[in-house]
C-alpha cells in the first residue's frame, strides 16, 4: 500500500483518459511514448489536504505517468522483437526532466485550464518502471 494514499473521486486512469479524449489525430513517431502526468487529488484518504502549491508542483516534479500513445518502434529491438510489454493505459515511472513537456488541449469547452492535460514525450528507454498504483510513487 502506498505511504500517502490519496482520496480519489473516481479511478485516476479513467479520469485522465476521459479528459484526454480522442487521440486519433496525434501520431507519435519512432520509439517515443506520449504520457499524461499524474497529478494528485487535493486530499489524502486520511484527510490531509495538500496545498495548491504542492499539487501544482506535480506538473514539474511528478514521476508517475499514464501511457497514452506509443510510437511504432517503441520497445522494439533491431530484429523487430518487442523487449518490454509497456502498453497504452499502463502507469509508468520516469524522471520528469528526461521528457519533453507538451500540453494537450482537449477543446471540450473552449480554451481554459480545465481543457488541458499536462503531458510529456519520452524516449522509450527513459521509462524506468511500471506500477499498479500511481499513488505508490512520488
Amino acid at each position: 500500500m502506498p505511504a500517502l494514499q490519496m482520496l480519489h473521486d473516481r479511478d485516476p486512469k479513467e479520469a485522465l483518459l476521459d479528459k484526454v479524449g480522442d487521440l486519433s489525430g496525434i501520431e507519435i513517431f519512432g520509439s517515443d511514448v506520449l504520457v499524461a502526468i499524474y497529478r494528485r487529488p487535493e486530499k489524502t484518504k486520511s484527510g490531509i489536504i495538500l496545498a495548491d502549491s504542492t499539487r501544482s508542483e506535480d506538473r514539474w516534479q511528478s514521476k508517475c505517468f499514464l501511457v497514452l500513445k506509443l510510437g511504432p518502434t517503441a520497445y522494439l529491438d533491431d530484429e523487430g522483437n518487442r523487449f518490454r510489454d509497456i502498453k497504452e493505459g499502463d502507469w509508468v515511472v520516469a524522471r520528469c526532466s528526461d521528457g519533453w513537456e507538451v500540453t494537450l488541449n482537449t477543446l471540450k469547452t473552449g480554451i481554459s485550464k480545465e481543457d488541458t492535460v499536462s503531458c510529456r514525450i519520452f524516449s522509450d528507454h527513459a521509462i524506468r518502471a511500471r506500477v499498479a498504483d500511481p499513488d505508490s510513487i512520488y
